[in-house]
């Protein structure tokens, strides 16, 4: 983390609460992994199974109560779909020199995949630096649906405030 992005977060009341996780995220984990992003990809897939969605519509309220930005489904196909990333700490970290949406695409894929029963893998397309969002594609094989044994044990969470009253 430079000395802009502490200053940024210190002043702007939105994203002050965020200096701690910031701080692990973006200046403690790229000096224990070094060039390897990939964990974190890895990473993300595995917090998906201890954070079971139960619905599509929790996605992106668990982005937002995690503090990873807005998400929002740009496109949606049969076997594509691809997603926005924005918001103000999204846009502050595109101001870093490599920053890093790997723990996030995974999460996404990992979610997408337990959700559909088929496996999914995510990229991120683009990083928008101007306008402060990040395009992530999720990439959904038809032809090889998980097996069943390797779904989350963990019973599903309900976010959304409509699964929430029903319970």
């Amino acid at each position: 983390m430079d000395e802009n992005k502490y200053q940024e977060l210190v002043e702007n009341k939105e994203l002050a609460t965020l200096l701690g996780y910031e701080a692990l995220r973006d200046m403690l984990l790229p000096d224990l992994l070094g060039s390897n992003s990939n964990i974190l990809y890895w990473a993300g897939k595995r917090l998906a199974r201890k954070f079971n969605l139960a619905k599509d519509e929790d996605l992106p309220l668990f982005f937002t109560a995690s503090n990873w930005g807005k998400l929002e489904r740009v496109k949606a196909k049969r076997q594509q779909q691809l997603f926005k990333l924005s918001g103000p700490i999204v846009a502050l970290r595109l101001k870093q020199k490599t920053p890093e949406f790997q723990l996030e695409a995974g999460f996404l894929a990992e979610t997408i995949q337990n959700q559909v029963g088929f496996l999914t893998e995510a990229i991120i397309q683009s990083q928008d630096v101007r306008h402060g969002s990040v395009s992530i594609l999720a990439q959904l094989d038809l032809s090889d649906p998980i097996d069943p044994a390797m779904m989350p044990t963990v019973k599903p969470l309900q976010l959304n405030s409509k699964s929430n009253s029903e319970q």
